[in-house]
């Protein structure tokens, strides 16, 4: 994502596993689609980094020093290229907690419904104060 013109992500590492089967679209994607994401966004550092014994991941690092990880595993080349976007249109800040929905009793309230205050009987004071 860029905020004022200066994109937030700044360092992109696909981690994977040249050997194992939930690698597979990954290495695919890296053979495929990788090159063309790379010239599309040069502004990012993309690495890519062998593990062996590991499922494969993208490892984000933004400009305000936050890092996030997103798994791969048997993900297709489409949908390791979908995480990649997503990870360059974020902006790095932390996830915003969910709205709660507010509570709701199903017993009736001892007090009453809350009604507002009736105006009526003020303005009649004010024309009588006036006349």
């Amino acid at each position: 994502m860029s905020r004022r013109g200066v994109w937030q992500l700044k360092h992109l590492t696909l981690r994977y596993c040249d050997w194992s089967g939930s690698s597979k679209g990954t290495r695919d994607f890296i053979d495929h689609l990788l090159p063309q994401f790379s010239r599309e966004n040069a502004q990012l550092k993309i690495e890519t980094a062998v593990q062996r014994g590991r499922h494969p991941s993208w490892h984000a690092q933004y400009i305000n020093g936050r890092f996030r990880m997103v798994g791969l595993r048997n993900e297709s080349p489409g949908d390791v290229l979908r995480q990649a976007v997503y990870l360059r249109s974020s902006a790095g800040r932390k996830t915003a907690k969910p709205i709660k929905e507010r509570q709701v009793r199903s017993s009736p309230s001892i007090q009453g419904q809350w009604q507002p205050p009736e105006l009526s009987g003020l303005r009649h004071k004010a024309r009588v104060a006036a006349s």
